[in-house]
């Protein structure tokens, strides 16, 4: 399928800005692209937060969205969600907007966890962050009114990343019950060896390059690329992960990360609900101000 017609137009219109020459600027102007792409205000009264204390005493913000009809009600499914932004961009505001849609859509409470950046916090300290909030609402489950046997991780891009790898680390840790996978378009092979990343390099929004720059802002060394916790998709063995609900665009360089991880997830006899979003770009549950294909994103998703 050609390119989306509203997503074609708005990228020939975007005007050609000056990268901002701080890391700080920089972050402050992706959020605020990001923003604009939903058009959606925010609602504060719609969400709560709480703050986790991390191994090394660091404060580790998750701010909870708890749809309308299930506010007065206990036993609640859940997800843990990581916003993406290739470990080293992204916010809780700037994600605001798509963990409330997913909220409502999916009827499950989202717990939007704030796990520190790359390049100051390298990993795996965005892994064992967004880990230890998992962990941390697995064990305060009654408390937060959830049903601990449906709790659920997710994310987008990176964040899928890091909520693949949770699941991996969670083998190991039999007492974190996870229940489903809900993945937007995930970053899984640090070593970049699909074709997509080749077809769709450039022109597309997300290209090879900044990806590039993004797994270099987040590993230590090369010799990370190939941990399975960094690259879920070189994993030996993907058994006992939970089953899984992918969702990948057809104009992205990261469509085989996506496409190969459902079909070895399948190799590995896991349930796996995979969508691919034909004419769509990397970033497509934002774009909900620029395409009606984006809101239809959010009543695809069954869990």
């Amino acid at each position: 399928m050609s390119l989306d017609h509203q997503i074609a137009d708005w990228l020939n219109a975007r005007p050609v800005t000056a990268v901002a020459n701080t890391l700080c600027g920089l972050r402050a102007q992706v959020n605020q692209d990001i923003i604009q792409q939903q058009g959606i205000e925010q609602d504060s009264s719609y969400q709560t937060s709480f703050w986790i204390t991390t191994s090394d005493q660091a404060q580790i913000q998750v701010r909870v969205y708890t749809p309308y009809a299930l506010v007065q009600l206990q036993s609640n499914p859940a997800l843990v969600f990581a916003h993406g932004g290739g470990w080293c961009l992204g916010s809780l505001d700037a994600w605001d907007r798509s963990c409330r849609l997913l909220a409502e859509s999916t009827q499950h409470v989202i717990f939007s966890v704030d796990y520190r950046l790359a390049p100051e916090f390298k990993f795996p300290v965005p892994l064992t962050d967004f880990f230890t909030a998992l962990r941390y609402i697995q064990e305060h489950a009654l408390s937060l009114g959830l049903d601990q046997n449906r709790i659920a991780v997710g994310g987008d891009s990176a964040g899928a990343n890091l909520a693949v790898a949770a699941c991996l680390l969670a083998k190991a840790h039999p007492e974190i019950k996870i229940s489903q996978q809900l993945l937007f378009y995930p970053a899984l092979d640090a070593t970049m060896q699909g074709k997509s990343y080749e077809t769709y390099a450039d022109g597309y929004g997300l290209t090879t390059a900044t990806m590039a720059h993004c797994w270099d802002q987040y590993l230590n060394s090369d010799s990370d690329k190939t941990n399975e916790l960094v690259s879920p998709l070189l994993a030996q063995s993907l058994q006992g992960l939970p089953e899984a609900t992918i969702f990948v665009c057809e104009y992205d360089p990261l469509r085989h990360d996506g496409e190969q991880y459902a079909e070895r997830l399948r190799e590995a006899g896991i349930s796996v609900k995979f969508d691919f979003l034909a004419g769509m770009i990397h970033g497509a549950i934002h774009m909900t101000a620029i395409t009606e294909k984006a809101n239809a994103i959010y009543d695809k998703i069954d869990l």
